[in-house]
């Protein structure tokens, strides 16, 4: 499992963690309804944390060009698996739409809280790698 895999499923359990006391205290305030709402929304924006790290795997193929294309469509892909699945149940009634959106948006703000560390680690782990590669490289050379 790539390091990319492991911080989304660390994040997605920090954040499952984090809105399970969010969803008791809808219930207790407003009723099920309103923490199934929540509940749901927070679910959605897993599906779409978790597409992102399958999207990271993908943007590894054979080119640059199919990395970039396979990102863009993903995108989209992602944005309308949102808009549909919150969309439908907001327009159809089935929810609250508050908590829905509310446990949606909950997700993509913690996950830059959870995640960024996490990302920046990793980040700065490849470039340590790539410097002392070049260092290995340059004192072969001479």
């Amino acid at each position: 499992m790539g390091d990319h895999w492991r911080l989304a499923f660390r994040c997605a359990a920090w954040i499952s963690a984090l809105m399970v006391p969010v969803a008791a205290l809808l219930m207790y305030l407003y009723g099920v309804a309103h923490a199934e709402a929540f509940a749901y929304g927070v679910g959605i924006g897993l599906v779409s944390l978790l597409s992102t790290a399958l999207t990271v795997s993908l943007l590894w193929g054979p080119s640059m060009t199919v990395g970039m294309m396979v990102g863009a469509f993903s995108f989209a892909g992602r944005c309308l698996l949102a808009a549909g699945a919150l969309g439908v149940p907001a327009y159809l009634g089935l929810w609250p739409v508050l908590p829905m959106l509310g446990g949606f948006a909950g997700v993509y703000l913690a996950e830059n809280i959870v995640l960024l560390p996490g990302a920046l680690k990793i980040s700065h782990a490849s470039i340590r790698r790539e410097a002392t590669r070049e260092t290995v490289e340059r004192r072969t050379e001479v």
